[in-house]
């Protein structure tokens, strides 16, 4: 009974609980100092200010929230992690609609223009195919749904509209379509349902394909009301859709690619980084212009003294000797005094686990995640890296217990339940894990789910939940889909990212468009002066007993710069993450 006790205070650790410790930054806007920034720690009370050239200290601990407040500028929320302890901020004019401001006797395209110019600070405006609409004067109800209101669990826009307009039902089709009844909009018996005005664009069959998270606003036009603009095929209503990347093109086909924007050609010069960033330190460049493996240890040793107490050096080392000379036994060296260095910051350890797994050691790599799950273990995404740490070591059965293990703090209050994208991302990592080890696991039958219909999933992790930057899919067309991971464009998101304890993002692809597609990134930095790692996972035949599995790494530390991660000669578009 002992050793089993034992044994269970190993694998299943504790929630820890952290004293407070000093953060501090510099507070900026457009690159000036900003002094006199009120700081408050929202859970304390404590409260502090930025100085003459916008430095602040302030005490918090874990899991408490920092709050940036400046008069004229938008306030900035960030929760502190257990590594925490430099958060640079840049803060950002705030942009206010003008209350009570009426325009008279402009008509036609002038007032079409005005409004085009009010757009992005009146919230009562609304594009449709037939031009602006202003909510206040249309004639007759109008609900909007904005950004703000765009907070979801679902990715299928279906789901999404359900509860958000009074006397809406929406039906979902087994084949994930849907279609949209309101009693504002006709009876549902006499079978009637919506059509969809997307940037100006019609549909008449629900777009599945829409991402909740890419909408800008939603309007809801009754049938008596849109018949006048749309004809016939509005007796049913219109759900007017404004989008955050404009226009879509028309397409049939139930799954949409959301690469295919009207006019969104890449343009300008991509910084291609061949599998890693080009060396920015002087010592990372000393390294790779060595002639000869003799002189890289010299200029390793030569710059040990004064940068061994970097974690960032001993890992550039590291991948230059391992990977580039081949020199593993003087590469495992400096692993060794990386590790010793590392061992209580889970940031630096990820790092050094993508680097490990995208070589291939994936035993090596499972020890490093092992030592960050017991540092965070109320983090999900240590549920998940260990998960699949496990799976590379062909035990699933271990695998299947983690999430077990978290299903069950989930259930009993112990960790934060999920409000946006993790559990879609948990779904689909347990479900990919019945069904190819159905057999070792002995299940005799499993439900088919709907990512089984796609040939690629990619898997986007990184290692400081800080890190701010843009994923761009580009076709062999030359359009793309962005991804905007900022908190500019997506604060709640992150905002769940940093309370849920995950920092990944994954997309599934089908065959719809072949040829040779792109992956970019631009990168807007972390709140440190340090690089971020990000860790590619390429899944291909992916759900089926083909499926094989590919990990990139790549360090991104130039800011604002398109970089070129990584190309795919599959067939394949993006439909939706």
């Amino acid at each position: 009974m002992r050793l089993s006790i034992v044994v269970f205070v190993l694998l299943c650790p504790t929630i820890l609980v952290y004293g407070q410790k000093s953060i501090g930054g510099r507070i900026t806007h457009e690159g000036s100092a900003l002094k006199n920034v009120n700081i408050q720690n929202l859970v304390s009370g404590v409260s502090t200010a930025s100085d003459q050239e916008g430095m602040y200290q302030i005490l918090a601990k874990p899991k408490e929230e920092l709050q940036f407040s400046y008069m004229g500028m938008d306030t900035i929320s960030i929760i502190v992690e257990d590594v925490t302890r430099i958060l640079n901020v840049s803060m950002q004019m705030q942009v206010e609609a003008l209350d009570e401001v009426e325009v008279v006797s402009e008509v036609g395209r002038n007032k079409q223009r005005i409004m085009e110019q009010q757009y992005a600070t009146n919230e009562n405006l609304i594009r449709t195919a037939f031009g602006i609409i202003d909510k206040e004067t249309f004639a007759g109800r109008l609900p909007i749904l904005t950004s703000k209101d765009m907070i979801s669990n679902h990715y299928h826009f279906g789901m999404f509209l359900r509860g958000k307009f009074a006397g809406l039902n929406v039906v979902i089709n087994p084949d994930y379509s849907f279609d949209v009844y309101s009693r504002s909009m006709g009876s549902i018996m006499a079978k009637k349902p919506a059509i969809y005005d997307i940037d100006g664009q019609i549909f008449t069959q629900g777009p599945s394909w829409l991402d909740p998270s890419n909408v800008e606003r939603v309007a809801l036009m009754p049938g008596i009301m849109a018949t006048s603009r749309y004809g016939s095929i509005g007796a049913g209503g219109v759900v007017v859709v404004n989008t955050k990347n404009g226009t879509y093109r028309l397409k049939e086909k139930e799954n949409y690619d959301q690469a295919l924007l009207r006019n969104n050609y890449v343009k300008g010069n991509v910084v291609s980084i061949d599998g890693k960033e080009a060396p920015t330190s002087t010592y990372g460049e000393k390294l790779w212009n060595s002639e000869s493996l003799q002189e890289a240890k010299l200029t390793y040793e030569q710059n040990g003294n004064a940068f061994k107490s970097h974690p960032y050096f001993l890992m550039e080392a590291y991948r230059y000797f391992y990977e580039e000379q081949n020199a593993k036994d003087y590469a495992n060296g400096i692993l060794n005094d990386f590790m010793t260095m590392s061992q209580d910051n889970p940031v630096y350890l990820k790092a050094m686990a993508y680097v490990l797994d995208a070589e291939g050691r994936v035993e090596t790599a499972h020890e490093l995640y092992k030592r960050i799950y017991t540092l965070r273990p109320d983090y999900a995404q240590s549920f998940i890296d260990m998960a699949n740490s496990y799976r590379d070591l062909n035990r699933p059965e271990s695998a299947v217990s983690l999430y077990a293990r978290h299903s069950y703090l989930l259930d009993e209050g112990l960790l934060p339940k999920d409000s946006l994208d993790l559990a879609d991302i948990m779904k689909r990592e347990m479900n990919n894990l019945f069904t190819l080890e159905s057999s070792s696991l002995k299940i005799k039958q499993r439900k088919s789910n709907a990512d089984e219909a796609y040939a690629t999933r990619l898997v986007f992790e990184w290692n400081d939940s800080e890190a701010e930057f843009d994923l761009q899919f580009v076709n062999p067309d030359n359009q793309f889909f962005n991804w905007k991971h900022t908190m500019e464009e997506m604060p709640e998101r992150i905002r769940s990212e940093k309370e849920q304890g995950y920092s990944m993002a994954d997309f599934l692809l089908d065959d719809e468009l072949p040829g040779i597609w792109k992956v970019n990134a631009t990168y807007h930095g972390n709140k440190q002066v340090t690089p971020t790692f990000v860790k590619a996972i390429i899944y291909r035949n992916y759900g089926s007993k083909l499926q094989s599995k590919e990990v990139k790494v790549f360090q991104l530390g130039t800011r604002d710069i398109n970089q070129q991660l990584f190309t795919m000669s599959i067939p394949a578009r993006v439909v939706h993450n």
